[in-house]
């Protein structure tokens, strides 16, 4: 029999929470939901006095404490606990910010249950989950790219952004920090993407993490 997933549920919104916590009972058996929390300091106050999750379901904005904040606290305190963000809030800079904090994982609050479910199993048993488009970006890059390989065939400002890109700028800022006016970058940007077959700054950046042109760290 496979093991049982303990999990946790923090988000602010009562229905939205509710509505999760109602999928996942009726999606495995496996799931087994221990707490539920309406901001990071409620779930982290529940967490002494409860036992620890194998996985929660974290929403970014909430009011109190983020989930920012949750996630660098809950690295500090619980490093083994799993986190997969489970938000509306998608965009480049929010999710390359969890992304340096250390979290496992990346779904929309659209999602349809059956990839909500992959992606708790895909967590727990194996460690990370990334939406089908990331992991069809990967999976078509990485076969073909290596770190020198890259380096070779992207011109030196091509490059420059391509770091730059894995920070919060956006790309008016990465613009003035390249000196460049946000035309030029726009240039750079497709063409990184036509070379790489990469189609988002998310395939992107999970793309420069894995063949270690960037860091975490």
């Amino acid at each position: 029999m496979e093991n049982q997933i303990n999990i946790a549920v923090v988000d602010d919104h009562n229905l939205v929470r509710n509505g999760i916590v109602t999928i996942l009972k009726t999606l495995s058996n496996r799931f087994n939901i221990i707490v539920e929390a309406n901001n990071g300091q409620d779930f982290l106050n529940k967490l002494l006095i409860s036992p620890i999750p194998d996985i929660v379901l974290l929403d970014i904005s909430m009011p109190i404490m983020d989930g920012f904040k949750t996630t660098t606290e809950l690295k500090k305190r619980y490093p083994k606990l799993k986190i997969l963000v489970l938000s509306m809030n998608d965009d480049s800079s929010s999710l390359i910010r969890m992304l340096k904090l250390g979290v496992n994982g990346f779904v929309n609050k659209g999602i349809a249950p059956t990839e909500l479910e992959k992606a708790i199993i895909s967590v727990c048993d194996i460690g990370s989950y990334y939406t089908k488009e990331m992991a069809t970006h990967m999976a078509n890059s990485f076969q073909n790219f290596e770190k020198n390989d890259v380096e070779k065939l992207l011109s030196k400002n091509e490059l420059i952004f391509l770091k730059l890109s894995f920070s919060e700028d956006n790309y008016t800022q990465i613009a003035e920090k390249m000196c460049l006016s946000p035309r030029t970058i726009h240039g750079y940007r497709d063409s990184v993407f036509s070379k790489l077959n990469i189609h988002t700054r998310m395939g992107l950046i999970i793309f420069a993490l894995r063949i270690k042109l960037v860091t975490l760290n």
